[in-house]
């Protein structure tokens, strides 16, 4: 069993769903769309740990994975698994590149799973700034209650064959902070993230974005 990017032809196109809707919301807390707006133009920089817990009928209980996560504004993007498998991606405004580790090291992943991580990556504009009401691929709502909670369902059929809904969870008492994301699949697969070790807007080296190691 390999991490959250391995498995069937559409799972790294998921993957890189969860990885993109975490941008514009680690930081973000508000109750209107504008100041999910407003809230992501005041980030310069993310960094996070996170844990990751894939749920699937053919797992007896969750497999769990942990990494770091790290954006720096506007368009630069770093998703690293440390265990069980040790994997990056990396995003430098634009290009997308994915390297899994190997008993020979580092190695990167080509062909059609990465073109259609490329293909999502033209979504990041709206999502970086909160912008998730603009998006033409999901319908969003935006839940105000104890928890506010953004739901994104997917507006074409094709769409709706990879993932039926995503949930990001804001913390009420720490404005500012992700409490958790799930990412629906089906009523049986699902993918839960929480984020701790929160820091925004301090500096980022610019080789996070560059070097693997």
């Amino acid at each position: 069993m390999k991490g959250f990017f391995s498995g069937p032809a559409h799972r790294p196109v998921v993957s890189v769903f969860v990885l993109l809707f975490l941008l514009p919301l680690v930081a973000a807390w508000a109750d209107s769309w504008e100041g999910l707006r407003e809230a992501s133009r005041r980030i310069t920089s993310v960094e996070a740990r996170f844990v990751q817990k894939k749920t699937l009928p053919m797992l007896a209980e969750p497999f769990v994975s942990e990494g770091r996560f790290f954006y720096q504004a506007p368009a630069q993007i770093r998703w690293e698994y440390d265990r069980p498998v040790r994997s990056v991606l990396i995003m430098n405004r634009g290009a997308v590149k994915r390297y899994l580790r190997d008993p020979g090291g580092w190695r990167e992943e080509t062909g059609a799973s990465m073109n259609a991580m490329s293909v999502v990556t033209e979504e990041i504009a709206n999502w970086q700034q909160g912008r998730f009401d603009a998006s033409p691929h999901f319908q969003a709502s935006l839940s105000t209650g104890p928890e506010p909670r953004v739901t994104l369902v997917p507006r074409e059929a094709s769409w709706g064959t990879m993932i039926r809904r995503i949930e990001l969870t804001l913390s009420r008492e720490q404005a500012g902070v992700m409490k958790n994301v799930r990412l629906v699949e089906d009523e049986h697969s699902f993918t839960d993230l929480s984020f701790s070790r929160i820091h925004t807007n301090r500096p980022l080296p610019a080789s996070l974005f560059v070097n693997v190691e």
